[in-house]
């Protein structure tokens, strides 16, 4: 069930484009949102987002993956 709550976490970035926004979609914390996402990208060994001022953008790698994480959803 640990792999479905990271992908729930991701696809909530995905969606929204930032943490706060996530965080509040998920009633989590920002600092532990973001803890759980960098985790979940260091199981990968990939960047999954690209972190900027306006938010997070979906690098090639995090757009494969979110296309199989909304089939699961």
């Amino acid at each position: 069930m640990k792999q479905w709550d990271d992908l729930r976490l991701f696809l909530a970035v995905a969606k929204s484009g930032t943490l706060t926004a996530a965080a509040d979609e998920l009633n989590l914390n920002v600092a532990t949102l973001h803890r759980r996402l960098k985790s979940f990208e260091e199981g990968f060994e990939l960047s999954l987002f690209e972190k900027g001022p306006r938010g997070y953008r979906l690098t090639s790698a995090g757009e494969q993956l979110l296309s199989h994480a909304e089939e699961l959803e």
